[in-house]
């Protein structure tokens, strides 16, 4: 009971110093003339991070007391699902807290990025420049492949994101919430890819909890395509499955996988090395009609490479068309 008093009164002097801090805000917006646009834009944007700060306070004093009012003891909330009944600029704020430096520098830099899951290794983030919506027609889950675990390749990854977002008209979800293979020729291993699998059905799962009336799409790219098509043999993960510059979708055909399955390679993707019609390293090119998969609408003949997807505007309107139609 003294510790839970402890942890109280702790949070309570933190919440004070939280309050006096939005009360300043607040009368600081009563004194802003119309004049001052900005000025009061950006004094609203704070009001919001502090009052999200004032519930994530309050949300992880409850833990802790329960923590400590268990006798076996609880495991700290980690993934999307443990949050599911508090707003997400909340669900920012606690991962935040919890973050390493280098999480908290690419928070600071994307201010269109709210963190949903981080540790070790990994990061799921939520990408909306258009401002978050609490009831998006479309989500878009981004899922990257070799490297994407390495935190120096994370900016690119959130720049994907926002890229897939404007394409799509909602918000994109970077998905990087595996140990993805380091280097190219430990990519030729399915274990890490099955592994994976499990873990983006749960976040999956999560995301439909959360926004059931959004229409979801996963978009997985080179070795993301892998785990993208281990999940989807397990269940419906989304409507639209789009497998971009694929090794394999460790399928034999589209029918083994749930949604509607698409697939785009580019003329010039040394990928296809790794498979072909008859299979490969993760199974058949998903591009080639024997696999069952639909073109990509649009993006069939693009001459680029494995990197150039993200900048073609050809592939992106396609992408888009996709991630918006019903």
């Amino acid at each position: 009971m003294e510790q839970a008093a402890a942890t109280l009164e702790r949070h309570a002097n933190l919440q004070a110093r939280r309050e006096e801090l939005e009360d300043r805000i607040i009368a600081f917006l009563g004194q802003v003339d119309e004049r001052s646009g900005v000025a009061a834009s950006a004094a609203g944007l704070l009001l919001n991070q502090v009052r999200a700060l004032g519930d994530s306070l309050d949300w992880l004093c409850a833990q802790e007391i329960d923590a400590l009012c268990t006798p076996a003891g609880v495991e700290p909330p980690t993934r999307f699902e443990d949050f599911s009944d508090l707003p997400l600029d909340t669900v920012h704020e606690i991962n935040l807290a919890q973050a390493n430096e280098h999480v908290a520098q690419l928070a600071a830099e994307n201010p269109d990025m709210r963190v949903v899951e981080a540790s070790d290794g990994r990061l799921v983030a939520m990408v909306d420049p258009g401002g978050f919506r609490t009831t998006p027609a479309s989500i878009t889950t981004f899922v990257e492949g070799v490297h994407s675990s390495d935190p120096e390749t994370w900016q690119r990854a959130v720049d994907r994101g926002r890229t897939l977002a404007k394409a799509s008209g909602g918000p994109a979800v970077v998905w990087l919430g595996y140990q993805a293979p380091s280097s190219l020729s430990r990519a030729v291993h399915a274990e890490p890819a099955r592994a994976a699998g499990q873990e983006l059905t749960r976040f999956q799962r999560a995301l439909g909890a959360r926004y059931p009336q959004a229409k979801r799409t996963v978009v997985g790219y080179s070795y993301g395509s892998v785990v993208t098509g281990h999940a989807a043999k397990e269940e419906k993960i989304a409507d639209d499955i789009v497998l971009v510059g694929s090794p394999g979708a460790g399928a034999d055909h589209a029918s083994e996988l749930h949604g509607r399955i698409w697939a785009a390679t580019n003329d010039n993707d040394p990928i296809a090395i790794a498979t072909g019609p008859q299979g490969g390293i993760h199974g058949p090119d998903p591009t080639v009609d024997a696999f069952g998969a639909t073109p990509l609408p649009g993006a069939d003949g693009l001459p680029g490479d494995h990197g150039t997807y993200w900048e073609d505007p050809r592939f992106l309107r396609s992408l888009g068309q996709v991630a918006r139609a019903h």
